[in-house]
């Protein structure tokens, strides 16, 4: 099979794109309850709920293009799926903005732990 010079440097430079580390991940949201987080701090957009034992370290998410979406510091623990690491729950400041967010990447992106 023939690869030109082109495609061959596209495909080198997705490559580079993507995270060695970088899992496959079910990315839900949620917004106020009233409640503190895990951390004792009232949520606020930029922080995710994940794995108690992820508390105080990022989370870097990309869409399916690998494209960077952005890095969400993890204070809050969810729900047992949550909680068992198989997801991650991103905080948004209302329901319109939950639903702008799955609109816009849907439900499963990349995601590095560091």
């Amino acid at each position: 099979m023939f690869i030109s010079i082109l495609g061959a440097a596209l495909i080198a430079q997705a490559l580079t794109k993507v995270p060695e580390d970088a899992k496959l991940m079910r990315v839900t949201c949620y917004t106020a309850t009233g409640n503190c987080m895990a951390n004792g701090e009232m949520p606020y957009e930029g922080c995710v709920a994940g794995k108690k034992e992820d508390i105080g370290k990022t989370a870097f998410i990309y869409d399916a293009n690998m494209e960077l979406i952005g890095e969400f510091e993890i204070k809050d623990t969810g729900g047992k799926l949550i909680r068992s690491g198989k997801r991650l729950d991103v905080y948004r400041d209302t329901l319109g903005r939950c639903k702008d967010w799955v609109h816009t990447y849907g439900d499963y992106l990349y995601v590095v732990i560091e």
